[in-house]
């Protein structure tokens, strides 16, 4: 089996992962997906990123909407 780092390797006591059916994997897989389906479950999307995007210069920090802000408090 093949994995990206050692700690996700199955453990010794789980005989049955020593040498995986591929033909049992992937019917796992597809059950999950039907149960998914008949549940509505779905996968997370993973949300993207909103990078700041401020601009700093010597008279304060610009933010994205204009406002210029010097850091000192209302």
């Amino acid at each position: 089996m093949q994995v990206s780092d050692s700690i996700h390797l199955p453990c010794p006591d789980m005989a049955g992962m020593v040498d995986p059916d591929p033909k049992k994997l992937e019917r796992s897989r597809f059950q999950l997906q039907k149960l998914r389906d008949e549940h509505g479950i779905k996968k997370r999307v993973k949300p993207q990123s909103k990078p700041m995007t401020y601009t700093c210069t010597g008279a304060g920090c610009i933010e994205p909407w204009g406002n210029v802000s010097n850091g000192e408090p209302y």
